[in-house]
C-alpha cells in the first residue's frame, strides 16, 4: 500500500463537537493531532485522531460520533471510504503507541441537524499497526509518542 499525508495539524474542537457547542466559549477546548492519509490504489482514505496527552480536553473517544463527520464535511471526506483510527500513548513503562479503529455503521443527522455517526471500536491488527507507524513517522514533530 502507499500512501500520500493529506493533511497533518493539531484539530481543535468545543464541546463534544456539535455546531451549536462551536459557538459556546464557556465549554472547554480540546485538541487532538489530526493526520489525513489517502491511499493512493483503492482511494481510501484513512483519518488518524492522535491523543496529545494530558490537559488537551475531551479526549475523541467521548466526541467521535460529532468530529468524524465534522472532518468529513471539512475536508470533503467521503465518510463511508474512511477507515479512522484513534491513538494514545501506552503507560509510562510500555512506550508504543495503542491503534483503535473506529468502525463506523452508520450516520445520520440529530435534532440540531449535526452529522452524528453510530460506531464501534475494535483493536488495529498488526499489519494496520505497521501502516500507523509509518504514517505517523512521517509527521513525527507533532506526534506525542509516549507520556510524560
Amino acid at each position: 500500500m502507499y500512501f500520500k499525508v493529506t493533511h497533518s495539524s493539531i484539530y481543535n474542537w468545543k464541546g463534544s463537537g456539535t455546531k451549536k457547542e462551536q459557538k459556546n466559549p464557556n465549554l472547554m477546548d480540546s485538541f487532538c493531532h489530526l493526520i489525513i492519509a489517502q491511499e493512493a490504489t483503492t482511494k481510501c482514505t484513512w483519518v488518524l485522531l492522535i491523543d496529545q496527552g494530558d490537559d488537551t480536553g475531551i479526549q475523541t473517544t467521548n466526541c467521535v460520533e460529532y468530529i468524524i463527520p465534522r472532518i468529513c464535511k471539512q475536508f470533503s471526506l467521503e465518510i463511508f471510504n474512511l477507515r479512522a483510527f484513534e491513538i494514545w500513548p501506552h503507560h509510562k513503562d510500555d512506550p508504543r503507541l495503542k491503534y483503535t479503529e473506529i468502525v463506523i455503521s452508520d450516520v445520520n443527522s440529530d435534532n440540531a441537524g449535526d452529522w452524528v455517526l453510530r460506531n464501534s471500536w475494535r483493536p488495529a491488527d498488526i499489519q494496520d499497526a505497521k501502516i500507523l507507524d509509518q504514517l505517523i513517522e512521517t509527521v513525527r514533530d507533532k506526534v506525542i509518542r509516549e507520556e510524560i
